[in-house]
């Protein structure tokens, strides 16, 4: 019985091990379709003319690969192993797309299987500038964000011509975007300037309403609204005098009742005392 459960014990952790295994490459290499994958091998036998029969060295060769470890790396083979070199491709167990794949992503660091935001990631670039450059519709939308190179009918070159097209131009890129915010920055300041100049208006103090009839000091008319009638203006003359005339009374009486008090016996020098001067002893 214990030899039936470490036989058991053994089978479920190898298959845990397959199923961790079958995971790990599931997430390095997106899943393709059997039926595109069968059509990109025929696109890649016409094109590079290489298949599962020949070996990494010569599959390699075809794609111009420089730096074949690199390469090797990214296939999940030994980069320092030689032997490789001369082993096929099917023996290998690595598909024809999957070494295209691996080349593409030597090569560009990401693949025709990237999504438009990992390629734009991996390149340093604005993703709606990229969109824009690739003709898609709508760029500013984000609907094409998650979709593959592949499905919008892109190839890696393509990407990777239009990144080298936006460097060459980045100096008149940033040029212009730093002059869009510059300007937004100055009509922002000049609107906000207006704004608070047009401020004093809302709480604007009630206009002094100047006199309709000027008169001169002595009593004359100056000036007087056309529509006036004489004897209001004469009326209007006559209550300004009686006012005037009333102010200097008033300032009279004022004068005579807060007159400065004066003492009259000190005034009329009574206090000499002329009787002490006649009986003081004459020397």
């Amino acid at each position: 019985m214990r030899k039936i459960n470490l036989v058991l014990i053994l089978i479920i952790l190898c298959f845990g091990c397959l199923c961790a295994q079958t995971t790990d490459t599931e997430m390095e290499h997106p899943a393709v379709p059997d039926s595109v994958m069968i059509q990109r091998e025929k696109e890649i036998l016409s094109e590079y003319n290489f298949r599962s029969a020949n070996t990494l060295e010569e599959v390699a060769r075809k794609l111009l690969i420089a730096d074949i470890d690199r390469w090797k790396s990214y296939l999940g083979l030994e980069p320092e192993n030689k032997k490789l070199d001369s082993m096929s491709l099917q023996k290998l167990g690595i598909a024809p797309y999957r070494a295209l794949l691996a080349q593409q992503y030597s090569v560009y660091g990401f693949t025709e299987l990237s999504t438009i935001t990992e390629a734009a990631a991996s390149l340093n670039m604005p993703i709606k500038k990229m969109k824009q450059m690739l003709g898609l519709p709508d760029s500013i939308s984000r609907k094409w964000d998650h979709n593959s190179l592949q499905a919008l009918n892109f190839t890696p070159q393509q990407v990777e011509k239009i990144h080298q097209e936006f460097t060459d131009d980045r100096v008149g890129y940033g040029a212009s975007v730093t002059a869009v915010g510059m300007l937004t920055v100055f009509i922002a300041l000049l609107v906000t300037s207006l704004v608070i100049s047009q401020l004093i208006h809302l709480n604007r103090p009630p206009k002094i309403k100047h006199a309709v009839i000027k008169v001169s000091a002595d009593g004359k008319l100056k000036s007087a609204s056309a529509t006036l009638n004489h004897n209001v203006i004469v009326a209007a003359i006559t209550a300004l005098h009686i006012y005037q005339q009333s102010i200097e009374d008033r300032r009279r009486l004022v004068l005579t009742f807060r007159r400065t008090p004066t003492n009259q016996w000190r005034a009329s020098a009574v206090l000499s005392m002329p009787n002490r001067e006649m009986g003081s002893k004459r020397r």
